[in-house]
């Protein structure tokens, strides 16, 4: 059971003034998370995108055919970057802009200093199976991943010592709130998860017409700087190095501007959606 569901249980069972007043507090952040968007509706908002670029610096990454991970993404998101900001509202800000070493930890402080609204992470897959291809979507949700997607989340986040530390400092956190700082955060983070699937859903919409033998997936996974982050995230594995013709394509530069017109047109189609309430429908 859920916070909000459990407060409403509560709620319904024990009618006093202060779990009234708790109700009244909860519809208020849920009126606010439902409405704010339709009232940017009227003017378009400028739309602020982190870029993050990763691995870097000593952790090239995955290492196939001469091609490193850590340098094929920078590539990638710099080439994202210059689509995005031939649009006069959007704003990028990059996690790394050289080959150099940032923490996960780092990466999600630079998103939230800088407040921005959707971070995008690069990544490029391996595979034991060298059949194994295609792009990926990862967002995280409330289900347990499938075991593929814990174990590639594990690897990319191992090297991570921040990461216990701050699951740990989380339980603390969760032991000393009331019930409606609990209510509010669940509020917000459903909001989240469900921004975050619609942005995957239309970065996926842009693979479709490719290769119908391999499509484009869409998945789930607690990939550290898509659950840390408190705006919409989606980690995009763009290829397997690991694959023989698909390490080949990812190694060409036309090859690259196809990924990235992909991604910056995905990002421009998800700001449309949010600035018009009635493009929100993903079908």
């Amino acid at each position: 059971m859920t916070p909000l569901s459990a407060a409403v249980s509560l709620i319904i069972s024990r009618p006093t003034e202060l779990w009234k007043t708790t109700f009244l507090v909860v519809l208020f952040h849920a009126a606010v998370l439902l409405i704010s968007p339709t009232k940017a509706a009227a003017v378009p908002a400028a739309l602020h995108v982190a870029l993050d670029p990763g691995h870097g610096g000593l952790d090239k990454g995955a290492i196939h055919s001469s091609i490193k991970e850590s340098e094929l993404v920078l590539l990638v998101a710099n080439k994202v970057k210059s689509l995005l900001e031939k649009n006069e509202n959007v704003r990028v800000t990059m996690t790394r802009t050289e080959d150099q070493s940032v923490s996960l930890s780092d990466r999600v402080k630079i998103a939230e200093a800088r407040h921005v609204d959707i971070f995008v992470s690069l990544h490029a897959n391996a595979a034991n199976d060298q059949r194994a291809k295609g792009v990926e979507f990862f967002f995280q949700n409330n289900l347990p991943p499938d075991e593929e997607s814990l174990y590639l989340a594990n690897l990319e986040n191992q090297s991570n010592t921040a990461l216990n530390q701050a699951q740990e400092v989380e339980k603390q956190e969760l032991s000393k709130k009331g019930d409606i700082s609990a209510i509010i955060e669940d509020l917000h983070h459903q909001n989240k998860m469900m921004s975050s699937l619609r942005f995957s859903q239309t970065l996926n919409q842009f693979w479709q017409s490719d290769d119908k033998s391999n499509p484009a997936t869409i998945k789930q996974a607690p990939f550290y700087v898509i659950s840390k982050t408190t705006m919409p995230a989606v980690l995009i594995e763009v290829g397997f190095l690991t694959h023989p013709k698909e390490v080949k394509q990812l190694a060409k530069p036309e090859y690259q501007d196809q990924i990235a017109e992909k991604i910056s047109k995905a990002i421009l189609t998800f700001k449309e959606k949010m600035d018009k309430p009635e493009l929100r429908t993903l079908n």
